[in-house]
């Protein structure tokens, strides 16, 4: 009996054994959940209807489940026919005993089909919003792969579905205008710390013409929201139009660019998640790679300009290096190789930071300006090319609002300027200032060697200053003032000695001075030509709308120079007086006892009106005269000479008219050789008795002039004339007079 139970159990035990590895790797062929498959397959979904020829059945022994298989499996979405190659179904062991269709997962494997098939099967599990945004990111192209779509005990889908798989040959359309072409990829399904991430690695494609093969993207779904990490890695040519899409994305400004051409080979690194709106949020990327080549056509620049004057717009860079990273609120970049603003390369090594709260940007490093001319007009400075030179930065800004400057050096050879803590305005006024070493050469020989510090007062003192550029701006109107309305402060400087350009040095130079909301309230400046030759300006308020400037000198050279009209100058003394207000400035300017010996326009006009004799001693030794007075007055950029009158022993000039800087010369007058002037004023009763006597010239006695056209272009006409203006004469009695006085003194 118990040899019988014994067998009995054997039996049974193989006839257990062998239905389980029958059930395993066969199936059993059954219609039992045919009905039931389909009607399920319904009510997940009114649009989705399941056919297949049968089903089989197998034991899934590792979790302890049935697997239903359907054989020769198709799904039809919407009378849209997917073909399938596997559609395995995960149930408990109770739904075979039972009516209860306990489905714990769905196994669905295809064959390679349309891209869009693939919205078609997400339209069952994923919300419509973003199954249709994944209908306009799909544009075309092959998917074939698996889906795990998980159910809840309720029969609901859950959250953490599955799909490997490959794409190939696809266009994907990530933004408008923006699209990867040709892609062919891999999606893979990866476990890490129990949560389920998508790999996608990219075989090939490109975005606009930038090859992205081996690029990697990681997608992590967490509970509200999708983690997107990757890995994109492109090279190619670009064009402007498609960097303007590129950084769309990450929305950069370039407006500042006219034109961006060249080729890239970058690694960038984008981090982000995605909300259930599929709206992007904590958005962060790293850029890294070369740029074999980069054309920039940037705006020309003023400011540029003046510092750069042979710099091109079109910026070329090679052989170069880019990092750029962003986090929540700043955004760095940096970049190094070699540029070229002008025909040859120098190196750079710069790093920007933006800071997205304040809005500002902070920019720093070195360049090297060895193959650039460099200029400082300011400082009669100017390094040629071929002459090693390099500037180092550390520059905070927001554009078109302040630029601070917190270290800037400049070297050149024995050639150094140094800033610190300068504060500029929007127009390049300065605001505040602490430290400034200003050392330069020209033609090997020093013109600047001095210190400006500011504490309670700004001091500025050295060995050495170069007045040239300041004497060259005296008499001329800048929008552009040096400091901005907010800076008040007291001034104080010594020079022991400034350069003027001609043989006429300042020694022992000194200011004091009132800046007051950007202006000069006070000033008083003093300095020597030599022990008994004294240079004295200054300014004083009237009233708060209105200031005077005088300045006397017993050299007028330094002054008189500059005007590039007149060359040969010698001997004179000078006094200027200016009344200044918002409207514009009224001047009187006298300069006694000097020479020209060069004056294009009067040798012009001197042969012109047939007084050759004279012409060729302007020419020669040169003409002399005893003095030259103007009253004129000015607003915005036009001069109007109101009266001017020159008298010398030759010849004497009357003249009026104005100067529109920079545009046009008008100017008529009187021009008379002074014997005949002599001869006439003679002739007039009682007057010429005393002055001059009762000579009288003959023919003519002068002739009348006009001047007119831009600068480098002036026309000049004459017409002799018999009788001289009254007007004429009314001026050269009082001159005359005035200067009888003071020789009876």
């Amino acid at each position: 009996m118990g040899k019988f139970f014994l067998r009995f159990f054997q039996i049974v035990l193989i006839t257990i054994i062998f239905i389980i590895i029958f059930l395993s790797y066969f199936g059993l062929e059954t219609n039992k959940f045919n009905d039931l498959i389909k009607n399920k397959a319904n009510e997940v979904n009114q649009y989705v209807r399941l056919e297949f020829k049968k089903t089989k059945i197998h034991l899934n022994l590792k979790e302890l489940n049935l697997i239903v298989r359907l054989q020769n499996p198709k799904i039809l979405i919407k009378n849209n026919e997917i073909d399938l190659s596997k559609l395995d179904l995960f149930l408990s062991l109770k739904s075979f005993f039972s009516s209860d269709f306990l489905l714990k997962r769905a196994e669905v494997a295809f064959v390679r089909n349309d891209i869009k098939d693939l919205t078609k099967i997400t339209e069952i599990f994923i919300p419509k919003i973003i199954n249709k945004q994944l209908n306009k990111i799909f544009a075309k192209g092959t998917i074939e792969g698996n889906f795990l779509i998980p159910f809840e005990t309720d029969g609901n889908i859950g959250d953490d579905y599955e799909f490997s798989g490959k794409i190939s040959d696809a266009s994907i359309n990530l933004a408008k205008e923006f699209s990867i072409k040709n892609l062919t990829t891999k999606i893979e399904n990866i476990k890490d710390n129990n949560s389920k991430n998508f790999e996608i690695i990219f075989e090939k494609g490109s975005i606009n013409d930038l090859e992205l093969a081996d690029t990697i993207i990681n997608i992590k779904r967490l509970k509200k929201e999708t983690k997107i990490d990757s890995l994109l890695r492109t090279k190619g040519k670009l064009n402007f139009l498609q960097i303007k899409k590129l950084v769309s994305l990450f929305n950069l400004d370039i407006s500042a660019f006219k034109e961006i051409n060249g080729e890239l080979d970058l690694k960038t690194n984008i981090e982000f998640n995605l909300n259930e709106r599929f709206k992007i949020k904590n958005l962060s990327y790293l850029v890294e790679g070369g740029i074999p080549y980069l054309e920039l056509h940037t705006e020309e620049k003023e400011v540029i300009k003046n510092y750069l004057p042979k710099y091109d717009p079109k910026i070329i860079i090679k052989n170069s290096s880019i990092k750029t990273t962003n986090s929540k609120s700043k955004y760095i970049t940096e970049l190094k190789g070699l540029y070229k603003i002008n025909r040859n390369f120098d190196t750079f090594d710069i790093k920007k930071t933006y800071n997205s709260k304040n809005k500002s940007f902070n920019g720093s490093g070195v360049i090297d300006l060895t193959n650039s001319t460099f200029k400082v007009s300011r400082l009669n400075y100017i390094k040629e090319e071929k002459k090693k030179a390099n500037l180092s930065f550390d520059v905070n800004f927001a554009l078109n609002k302040y630029y601070n400057v917190n270290k800037l050096n400049f070297t050149a050879d024995k050639n150094k300027i140094s800033l610190l803590d300068i504060k500029l305005n929007n127009n390049f006024e300065i605001i505040d200032l602490k430290n400034a070493e200003v050392k330069t050469f020209i033609n090997e020989k020093l013109n600047n060697n001095f210190t400006i510090k500011k504490s309670k007062k700004v001091n500025i003192s050295g060995p050495l200053f170069d007045f040239q550029p300041l004497l060259k701006s005296l008499y001329k109107k800048n929008k552009k003032k040096t400091f901005s309305k907010n800076f008040s402060s007291e001034l104080k400087i010594n020079f022991d000695k400034a350069i003027t350009g001609t043989n006429d040095d300042i020694f022992n130079f000194s200011m004091v001075a009132l800046i007051n909301k950007g202006s000069y309230e006070k000033l008083s400046s003093k300095g020597n030509f030599s022990p008994n030759e004294i240079v004295e300006m200054s300014i004083y308020n009237h009233d708060n709308d209105k200031k005077t400037l005088q300045l006397i000198s017993d050299r007028a050279r330094p002054f008189v120079k500059n005007f590039d009209f007149i060359k040969g100058f010698e001997g004179g003394k000078l006094e200027y007086e200016s009344m200044i207000s918002k409207e514009g400035s009224n001047s009187n300017l006298l300069i006694t006892d000097f020479k020209v010996s060069k004056v294009p326009a009067l040798a012009k006009l001197l042969t012109l009106a047939s007084l050759q004799g004279i012409a060729d001693t302007l020419s020669g030794e040169g003409i002399r005269f005893d003095s030259f007075e103007m009253k004129s007055n000015s607003k915005d950029n036009v001069l109007n000479i109101e009266d001017a009158l020159a008298m010398g022993p030759a010849v004497s000039i009357l003249l009026e008219g104005y100067v529109d800087k920079g545009k046009i010369v008008s100017l008529r007058g009187t021009l008379v050789p002074a014997t005949k002037l002599n001869s006439i004023i003679a002739s007039i009763p009682v007057v010429g008795d005393i002055l001059v006597g009762k000579k009288i010239g003959e023919g003519v006695v002068g002739v009348s002039f006009k001047m007119k056209g831009p600068p480098k272009d002036i026309k000049t006409t004459v017409n002799p004339i018999k009788t001289l203006t009254p007007r004429f004469i009314v001026r050269a009695v009082e001159k005359m007079k005035k200067k009888k006085k003071e020789e009876s003194k």
